[in-house]
């Protein structure tokens, strides 16, 4: 089994702390030294706006500083991580945010604004056809933003998440085996919500094992490229899809271990293809920061520190 060694552990903190964005120093200090969730949100809440939503460059791929709901998804996963509450206000002004943006007439949420062309992002979030490219957005966001109607229910009302996870549980029972990998992690996402009702759980879990190895990649060949990595698929050695991904989530550990930078980080497999050139380099080195802590982390947890 192959180990990340204390000096390269020692590079990619050193990469973080020197070079990367202060919410994911504070992440890397949470996960791995005395770091506290507060001031995991005291940072995130930099990127939150008055409406509740996020922007601001959370996802560097889009430097909108208008709130999206994509955008505020990725905060509700890290406010998820560091396990903050219906009690915090930040959590409360998020899903007040969506609770405003959902489309109840057909009931989704449009996944970026159109002011989202005003601003540098990659080629994937122009705003033209993103309804036909996001499949009218019922999977993607919706099906992970159930999930936090179910996680923080009290602020929700109950019938409105009762409608939308039977809708979401019929809609993937329409979708083909090989679904778009960003709809099955939001599935994902959506039945590791500890909140959500047993049945309800193991109908979607089913589904996606059935599905999972249609989705992921199973050669270190495709992750080179933008693909369904699998730890983004069990990301924890208690994740329900990690004893199905068993082979594949090894793979991606070894992977990783083996594709580290010179100077510690990790790169993203995407480019922007040459549209805002000179944004891309900055939203790279934040993806830089972003991934290498969320590689550290997944190491972690699978036992593949040397230095743990």
């Amino acid at each position: 089994m192959k180990l990340l060694t204390s000096d390269s552990f020692d590079k990619a903190k050193t990469f973080v702390i020197d070079q990367g964005r202060e919410l994911d120093r504070r992440l890397l200090f949470y996960y791995f030294d005395d770091g506290t969730p507060t001031a995991v949100l005291e940072e995130l809440a930099s990127y939150q706006n008055q409406d509740g939503g996020f922007g601001n460059g959370l996802e560097p791929d889009l430097q909108l500083p208008d709130s999206s709901v994509v955008t505020t998804t990725i905060a509700l996963r890290i406010l998820r991580e560091v396990k903050a509450t219906s009690n915090d206000e930040i959590v409360r002004k998020a899903i007040q945010y969506l609770m405003a943006e959902y489309d109840s007439i057909q009931s989704r949420w449009p996944i970026v604004p159109q002011a989202v062309d005003e601003y540098p992002h990659a080629p994937w979030w122009n705003f033209e056809n993103t309804a036909d490219t996001f499949g009218n957005f019922l999977a993607n966001p919706r099906a992970e933003v159930v999930g936090y109607l179910h996680e923080y229910h009290e602020l929700v009302p109950i019938d409105l998440t009762k409608q939308l996870t039977v809708e979401v549980i019929e809609h993937i029972k329409m979708l083909p085996y090989k679904m778009n990998m960003y709809d099955f992690i939001c599935y994902v996402h959506l039945v590791e919500t500890a909140d959500l009702p047993q049945s309800s759980r193991d109908t979607l879990a089913e589904i996606l094992i059935q599905r999972a190895h249609y989705v992921v990649d199973h050669t270190p060949e495709e992750l080179m490229e933008p693909s369904a990595r699998p730890l983004w698929l069990a990301s924890t050695p208690t994740s329900f899809l990690a004893e199905t991904l068993k082979s594949e989530v090894d793979m991606n550990l070894d992977f990783d271990i083996e594709h580290q930078n010179s100077d510690g980080s990790w790169s993203p497999t995407w480019t922007w293809y040459g549209q805002y050139p000179e944004a891309w380099e900055q939203a790279e080195q934040h993806w830089q920061s972003c991934l290498t802590v969320e590689i550290l982390k997944a190491l972690k947890e699978f036992g593949r520190l040397e230095s743990l």
